[in-house]
């Protein structure tokens, strides 16, 4: 019997949490009686706060995954549009698409392992765009001005999620968060877990960045 076997396929942080947020969620379970809606402010004017906007550009999910599931069906579908891809990438979103009905188009990376941004661009037409950056499972990353460029010349009929799961990750000068590009763009939605850096994937958190209107 095979022991002391590391496991590495869902990229879990084997820290845990920090000790900070287990004396939270001790503290915590005396509330487990009750639904947690009224506490979510708390967590959201938190996040706002971290991330430099405003609290009703704040989305809360059961992990990131619930987001990336929201956007598949709101934005791919027979009638919403195509989902565009980098491949290889995150699959979670393309199992939604195709689950709705939608049309997955994927397009092969560049040879640097980043997203090949023109070409999904001209693949998309109505949809969604999906950018996994840094990108999963390549542990690669987009350059943040082909990131910017794309974001800013995608039409705005076409929605664009960038998802930002490894963001702590990335110590690339070559790297940015598009967090404040949300502001100049409706068609942008980024999304964060609190699987990775944090420790926290058995506890499903995440949320999303966007406009108040998207």
């Amino acid at each position: 019997m095979v022991k002391d076997v590391v496991r590495l396929s869902a990229n879990e942080n084997p820290y845990g949490p920090s000790p900070k947020a287990l004396k939270a969620m001790n503290d915590a379970f005396s509330l487990s009686c009750r639904y947690p809606d009224e506490h979510n402010d708390v967590l959201i004017d938190a996040l706002a706060k971290l991330n430099g906007v405003n609290r009703d550009q704040i989305l809360l999910g059961d992990g990131s995954g619930e987001i990336l599931k929201l956007c598949a069906e709101t934005f791919t579908g027979p009638k919403q549009g195509t989902l565009v891809v980098g491949d290889p990438t995150f699959e979670a979103i393309i199992n939604n698409a195709s689950a709705n009905g939608a049309e997955v188009v994927k397009v092969p990376l560049t040879g640097t392992f980043s997203h090949d941004l023109p070409k999904m661009m001209n693949a998309a037409k109505e949809g969604l765009i999906y950018v996994c950056n840094p990108n999963n499972p390549t542990a690669s990353i987009t350059p943040k001005n082909e990131v910017r460029d794309f974001i800013t010349k995608t039409p705005r009929q076409t929605m664009i999620l960038v998802d930002e799961a490894y963001f702590h990750y990335a110590d690339s000068p070559d790297y940015e968060s598009v967090i404040p590009l949300v502001t100049d763009h409706p068609n942008l939605i980024v999304s964060r877990t609190f699987s990775k850096i944090y420790g926290m994937a058995g506890l499903r958190c995440g949320y999303c960045v966007a406009q108040r209107e998207t």
